[in-house]
């Protein structure tokens, strides 16, 4: 696998994909005007050569060499005038990385970069980040990508791995975003709605019915705590921890061979229908669905065009 560079033969745009869910990587080559449509999933585009105009639904602004464009779902946008421009887009699910709380809900800057949709603000309307990176940063964000592509062409996204150069390339782009962002980045992430986030996952793991009126204050006040969740989140206690337990089961439908039914009882739903119609509502998609449009064992067809 290796990028695509500009020949004389050359007159039309090129991508090239690798990888497999839950994580795939694409290259692109762009001598003309190329729309990305909104999606489902995050999309990470660093730009490795040239520069462009970037149209998005509220303007556009110019882009060079070294810039990163986050993409969370439902967004669209547009490559304009291109001079000679090499992408390399990394696409994820977020439900790959459910098990990696600790880490992300104690890196802030991490969320409100990456997890809009799935952990933090939802729905929120700063769906699309542009900034730039430092030298020192681009080069480190470079490296990663490289070995990322060199894990995927070796057909390992399957294994821990993967995930951790995932996880490591978030880290390094949210705090080159932290830097060199082009507006507010910080989230004020107040110590009672981390003590709600922190309790709802226990429940969780615990396959616990979640009960945010007979939950644990920590010494903090009822309302407080439901304020500082609510704004933080978008949604009451009780909405994101069903939204949680579903992401929870969405990674045990990607990584073992358990029957849906066997998951919905460990994660403590109260039915299978009630298992079937909250990951729908969630998904799009039922369990069984989902299994086999991102599990181990879907194939991926050859030549197959995700852009």
């Amino acid at each position: 696998m290796g990028l695509f560079f500009k020949k004389s033969s050359i007159t039309d745009n090129r991508i090239e994909n690798s990888g497999r869910w839950p994580v795939r990587l694409t290259h692109f080559y762009l001598i003309d005007e190329y729309e990305f449509p909104a999606t489902n999933f995050p999309e990470i585009f660093f730009v490795r050569e040239g520069t462009f105009l970037h149209e998005t639904d509220v303007g556009t602004q110019a882009v060079r060499e070294g810039a990163v464009v986050v993409v969370n779902p439902g967004h669209r946008h547009t490559i304009m005038q291109p001079e000679e421009v090499v992408l390399t887009r990394v696409r994820y699910l977020p439900e790959w990385l459910t098990l990696e709380y600790e880490l992300i809900a104690n890196s802030p800057n991490v969320l409100s970069l990456f997890f809009d949709q799935s952990w933090f603000r939802y729905p929120r309307d700063e769906n699309l980040h542009v900034f730039t990176t430092r030298n020192e940063g681009g080069t480190r964000v470079r490296a990663e990508l490289d070995y990322l592509s060199q894990l995927l062409k070796e057909k390992r996204q399957l294994e821990p791995v993967a995930r951790v150069s995932v996880l490591k390339l978030m880290m390094l782009l949210a705090d080159e975003h932290n830097r060199y962002w082009r507006g507010v980045t910080e989230v004020e992430f107040l110590p009672e709605a981390k003590h709600a986030l922190d309790q709802i996952e226990g429940t969780i793991r615990r396959a616990e019915a979640f009960d945010a009126g007979s939950m644990p204050r920590g010494g903090f006040e009822k309302l407080a705590i439901e304020r500082s969740f609510e704004e933080i989140t978008g949604m009451t206690m009780t909405d994101y921890a069903q939204r949680r337990r579903v992401f929870y089961a969405a990674c045990h439908l990607l990584f073992s061979d358990e029957e849906p039914r066997r998951i919905s009882r460990a994660l403590g739903f109260g039915s299978m229908s009630e298992f079937n119609r909250e990951f729908a509502s969630i998904f799009d998609i039922p369990p069984s669905v989902y299994r086999e449009k991102f599990g181990p064992t879907r194939e991926v067809a050859r030549g197959e065009e995700e852009a």
